[in-house]
């Protein structure tokens, strides 16, 4: 799945990513912020592009809007699909880190532009 993702970003097909409050936690990491620098990964871990995150907001699962399903370049970009999508990863995924999927998941919503890209 990363290679699939770092090659979204690479196209600019995806400008935005979301994650669970949940998953910062559990890794002891603080939440993105606004001018913050990353560097997106393919599988193997090779750095395929530098990204600046532009926007962050947190709410629940359901509060995504049609332009962030779109933006983030996943699926057939529709709220419904990210929705569904997003529901059966935490779903799976929040277990694993000790927590569970609730309707009001609090999630991060991160909006980024690419600075560069390999």
């Amino acid at each position: 799945m990363a290679d699939e993702l770092a090659a979204l970003v690479v196209t600019g097909a995806k400008r935005a990513t979301a994650s669970a409050v949940a998953d910062y936690e559990h890794a002891g990491e603080p939440l993105p912020r606004t001018g913050q620098l990353a560097i997106v990964v393919d599988g193997r871990g090779r750095p395929r592009a530098v990204i600046r995150t532009v926007e962050v907001r947190v709410g629940p699962l359901s509060s995504v809007d049609d332009r962030f399903a779109w933006d983030e370049g996943e699926g057939d970009r529709s709220r419904s699909g990210w929705l569904r999508d997003h529901e059966s990863f935490f779903r799976r995924y929040l277990p694993t880190i000790g927590s569970r999927f609730t309707d009001d998941l609090p999630t991060v919503f991160e909006r980024f532009e690419v600075v560069f890209a390999e």
